[in-house]
């Protein structure tokens, strides 16, 4: 309903607004914000704005690195839509009074819409294949990452990376920052700091994977990367048509035009002679908004033109649109001017690096950028750029996670502990419980602040790192799995309102932005508040389960309920498993790289109430057993999939347990060697038998009638079954160990046990 607002079209000024059917509007990227958008002004331009909070003022102009303008909604029907408005120009939209107003800064008026149902994830699955899917992660990008802007030379990584070990923390990459350049300049390598040969030994040598950053900003002067970027004419230029000069880390700079012709060859050859001498696993974007420390050009070699931004009737946020970066009337090719063009710098690079990696026959490379535009999850993914090591930074990663979901960057993630500032033992405590959960889970701080590794903080914050993470490698196949399942579209990392859009009590502030859901089947409440130790979690109208132990915490019937649980330092967060869902996890003993993790697995099973005389759950599990192996990994996004359903049925009859699991799929899965080596079922009902023993006797298990399980009944040297149970609960846990059961398609796998 657009009547209830000013229609404004000049040729740099629109506006265009519409009345909202509801206050629960969740989008209009990029910011740290909370997830539901207050009223404010909500300005979109990238921009290099380290420790930018956006709560929304009158003013605006706290956006940060991305630009993505859409919103999803929920309307009085509770159905949601989504609105995107295409467009690249600097812009503020304005939330006020049960109204959204577009303020454009000229460009033209693409609106589009996706009309939902009462489902967020259904409505956000048809945004993201409008913008082409997003790209899923090679399984190592999985695993854990250290960083740090301020490593001297090769012997602190070095360092660093025995101390994991030492410590048996896992790890999985190192980064580096600007460090290990010459002067700072790109696509250099220090040769005395940072020598390549003992590098590319060290990675061997410690089955490593390496990230170095590349800025957006080419030094000007006598290197190989200007020289040969001025010989193929791939700058931007300023108004006058001379390569604009900006300003960053090693002084002067030009910019890559990623729009030029000539710019694809040009950076295939920098990343190709940059590889040859130092083989990374990925590639780190950095500065790509295009971030500027001058505002608009600071050429001190020729006459600098105007910015452009006097020209302007609007100037959103409240700031030139030239501040901190390119002149608004700079010139790419074909003569766009960097007004229209500055939202999608960022895309265009990452695309053209995807091309080139493809080029080189690299499958496996991660890329991580700073800046974004829509749909640039097909070639990357993102981080949440420079913030502080404070309680309040680690609260909005959390709803900024959330906002990424719906712009179509599931594999997000924060800088662990912060990233400037002196990170405090308890923060980065809590922060690694936290951060252990994330898709993309990397510590990285600033130079000028303290060491934050995990050993160096202290016992609280190595010991609660040390189980954080091995509970992530625990569950990192299964997490994998279900980004596997996406498919391209969709999330992974959601808040309740996901699963549970009619329950109003999940609109509430505090559990919004603070109760995680992995998938639809985990549920996380981290600690974000400083001396906290014990959680109040919401537990909506379902059946809940304590993940760690199977015990039953609420039934489907019952009235939902806050939870109080305590949530110590050195442990694993509060994690709950709803019921009707199915987990695989593995042991991690001696693991400490993702190539560490076996094919051998537990299934976690946690029942539904009684429904029919039954006890259910369905899940999935993929099927491959090399997870590096791209083979494998390409296959599973084809139309056979790496993927089995599995289908649970549980039945107490005349005192007799039993369980059916159907391994099963109506396509021909690539199907290697996997093994099910114990079943954990949560849920069993205690009450439906007339025994009041809880002795176990094994009537017969058996598989597709073929092979018989060998298990002991429940007597003191037990190895094969084993009945837990909570004090005044009428639920148990029952176990069945010692198994070796291959997984195949078409698969019955039958449990039999009786009490005595």
């Amino acid at each position: 309903d657009s009547t209830v607002n000013t229609f404004v079209v000049t040729r740099y000024f629109h506006e265009i607004g519409t009345k909202l059917p509801s206050e629960r509007i969740f989008g209009i990227g990029e910011r740290a914000a909370k997830f539901q958008l207050k009223n404010g002004v909500y300005t979109m331009w990238n921009k290099d704005a380290p420790g930018a909070i956006d709560y929304g003022d009158s003013q605006g102009g706290h956006q940060t690195y991305g630009q993505h303008p859409v919103y999803m909604v929920q309307e009085q029907s509770k159905n949601f839509h989504i609105v995107f408005m295409r467009t690249s120009a600097p812009a503020d939209v304005v939330i006020q009074d049960g109204k959204l107003t577009y303020k454009l800064v000229g460009g033209p008026i693409n609106l589009l819409f996706w009309i939902g149902d009462e489902s967020p994830e259904n409505t956000v699955k048809m945004y993201h294949n409008y913008l082409g899917g997003h790209y899923l992660q090679p399984f190592w990008a999985f695993g854990f990452h250290i960083s740090r802007w301020g490593w001297p030379n090769l012997a602190k990584i070095m360092d660093v990376a025995k101390n994991f070990k030492d410590n048996e923390l896992p790890l999985d990459t190192m980064w580096s920052d600007i460090d290990y350049m010459i002067e700072k300049r790109d696509f250099t390598i220090d040769n005395d700091r940072y020598p390549p040969e003992q590098f590319r030994n060290f990675l061997k040598e410690y089955n490593l994977r390496f990230v170095p950053i590349v800025d957006a900003g080419i030094a000007v002067g006598d290197n190989d990367a200007f020289k040969e970027g001025q010989e193929r004419d791939v700058y931007i230029k300023n108004a006058l048509g001379k390569n604009l000069v900006g300003q960053v880390w090693p002084g002067y700079t030009t910019y890559v035009d990623f729009s030029h012709p000539n710019a694809s060859d040009y950076w295939f050859d920098m990343i190709k002679n940059f590889r040859d001498i130092l083989p990374f696993g990925g590639l780190w974007l950095d500065m790509n908004e295009n971030a500027n420390f001058c505002n608009g050009e600071c050429n001190p070699y020729e006459e600098t033109p105007d910015s452009g931004d006097d020209d302007l009737p609007h100037h959103p946020g409240g700031l030139f649109p030239s501040h901190k970066t390119l002149s608004i009337n700079a010139r790419h090719y074909d003569n766009v001017t960097e007004l229209f063009w500055h939202g999608l710098n960022a895309l265009a690079e990452n695309y053209v690096t995807r091309n080139v990696l493809k080029k080189l026959g690299l499958r496996d490379v991660f890329i991580l950028s700073r800046a974004s535009y829509a749909g640039q999850s097909k070639y990357s993914t993102i981080w949440f750029g420079d913030q502080g090591s404070s309680f309040e930074y680690m609260q909005l990663s959390v709803s900024q996670a959330f906002s990424f979901n719906i712009f179509g960057f599931p594999f997000t993630g924060a800088d662990i502990c912060g990233f400037f500032w002196d990170a405090q033992p308890e923060l980065c405590a809590r922060w690694m419980q936290l951060g252990a959960f994330f898709p993309f889970a990397r510590n990285h701080n600033a130079n000028d602040s303290r060491d934050q590794e995990p050993y160096v903080l202290g016992d609280d914050v190595l010991i609660t790192s040390q189980v954080s993470l091995k509970a992530r490698y625990s569950l990192l196949k299964w997490y994998y799995s279900k980004f596997v399942e996406l498919n391209g579209t969709g999330t992974v990392f959601r808040p309740l309102m996901w699963q549970y859009p009619q329950d109003d009590v999940v609109y509430l502030e505090n559990i919004l932005n603070e109760q995680i859901l992995i998938s639809d089947v985990l549920m996380i409440t981290p600690v974000l508040r400083e001396g906290q130790t014990i959680v109040w979690a919401y537990l909506p109208q379902d059946k809940w389960y304590n993940f760690k132990n199977g015990q039953k915490l609420q039934g489907s019937k019952d009235t939902p309920l806050y939870h109080e649980t305590y949530a110590p330092l050195r442990e694993v967060l509060p994690i709950f498993m709803r019921g009707g869902t199915i987990v695989y996890n593995q042991s991690t003993e001696g693991v400490t790289r993702v190539t560490h993790l076996s094919n051998e697995f537990s299934l976690v099973i946690a029942l539904t109430d009684e429904v029919n005389g039954k006890y259910l759950a369905k899940g999935k599990i993929m099927t491959i057993n090399d997870y590096q192996d791209m083979d494998n990994i390409e296959a599973c996004q084809r139309q056979n999939g790496c993927l089995l359903d599995i289908d649970v049925e549980a039945t107490i009859v005349d005192d007799t347990f039993t369980l059916i699991i159907k391994l099963h799929s109506e396509t021909n899965p690539v199907i290697q060697e996997n093994f099910i080596k114990k079943v954990i079922v949560y849920g069993v009902q205690l009450n439906q038998f007339k025994s009041n023993k809880t002795f176990l006797q094994q009537k017969d298990a058996q598989v597709n009638d073929r092979e018989t399980i060998v298990a002991s009944d429940n007597s003191n040297e037990n190895d094969g079954a084993e009945l837990r149970t909570f004090e005044g609960l009428d639920e148990g846990v029952l176990i069945f160990d010692s198994l070796r059961l291959k997984v195949k398609n078409d698969e019955v796998i039958l449990f039999r046990y009786s009490w005595q």
